[in-house]
């Protein structure tokens, strides 16, 4: 019971400090992000990517010119699987080497 317990609270810490450390990764990059293009970041999405033994993070970031064009500005690290929750490294794993979009995860936990 106690082991229980304790599993589930590491699991809890582990995907709360999991969408902190991604949330303020994000913030940073939408900081740099405007600085560069010297303009508004309209919007964004979040995917993760296996990567043989490390977890891609990518931020794809979306801003317009002075014609209306759109334009995209992507970037990313790389992260151990450890700082990974189980769930999301599931499905880079099922996806290896393809994005899997985790924009409404990384919104439902801006929400809550």
């Amino acid at each position: 019971m106690i082991f229980t317990t304790l599993l589930f609270v590491l699991g809890a810490f582990t995907l709360a400090s999991f969408w902190e450390e991604f949330r303020n990764w994000l913030k940073e990059v939408v900081t740099k992000v405007k600085k560069i293009i010297k303009r508004a970041v309209i919007g964004f999405k979040i995917f993760v990517k296996k990567m043989g033994e490390a977890i891609k993070e990518i931020s794809k970031n979306y801003s317009q010119n002075e014609e209306g064009r759109w334009h995209e500005t992507v970037v990313s690290r790389e992260i151990s699987e450890s700082e990974v929750p189980a769930d999301i490294l599931e499905k880079a794993k099922r996806q290896q080497g393809i994005e899997v979009d985790v924009t409404e995860e990384l919104e439902l936990q801006l929400k809550g």
